[in-house]
């Protein structure tokens, strides 16, 4: 017996609130979503949550109004020019007990959906750039450091390779460095220059 083929479109998500209540039999609960968010995601320097995180911090330096985030998709925004942008973030301090800094490393594997090609134009890799404990606070804009560079560069230099340290980053590909209020202005204008 084989299984019945069925078609099942895309869901639409809509973007919430956070004021939506959890239900039971159609009856509000007590808690609501900006509860589990909450819970879930304000340990903001974990590597899942950061690298969201980071993905929102640039769709606010690059004034990007699309609210929808989806994940696996080829590319991570698109500004309201079409360029397509890919975001990586790293950091030295994670939330767990370390003896060192984390090593800086970003992934630059090729989406396996994508038939072995880098749908982006851009990857703007966000560095959490806090070496101090007491101090470190991924909502301080001042502490993230960003790295432009054009999708043609990773696969002309670097082919199918898989991630890239901060060092190798640094001497290998052409790419700039700025601060967040530097990066909006940077994209636009290396971004006419590729168009």
């Amino acid at each position: 017996m084989t299984d019945k083929k069925i078609s099942l479109p895309e869901i639409k998500t809509e973007q919430k609130s956070g004021a939506e209540k959890f239900l039971m039999n159609g009856i509000e609960q007590s808690f609501s979503l900006i509860d589990f968010w909450s819970w879930n995601q304000s340990d903001l320097i974990e590597n899942r949550t950061r690298g969201i995180l980071a993905e929102y911090i640039v769709k606010n330096a690059l004034d990007v109004k699309n609210n929808d985030r989806i994940e696996w998709d080829d590319y991570d925004l698109i500004t309201e020019t079409g360029l397509k942008i890919e975001i990586k973030s790293a950091a030295y301090i994670q939330t767990w007990a370390q003896e060192k800094f984390s090593n800086i490393s970003f992934d630059i594997s090729v989406n396996k959906r994508s038939k072995s090609e880098r749908k982006s134009d851009f990857y703007i890799f966000c560095l959490l750039d806090c070496k101090k404990q007491n101090q470190i606070n991924p909502q301080d804009l001042d502490q993230w450091t960003f790295f432009l560079v054009e999708t043609t560069e990773i696969n002309n230099v670097l082919n199918s390779q898989s991630s890239i340290t901060l060092n190798a980053l640094r001497k290998k590909l052409n790419h700039f460095e700025c601060k967040y209020y530097e990066l909006k202005k940077l994209i636009e204008t290396i971004g006419n220059k590729s168009n």
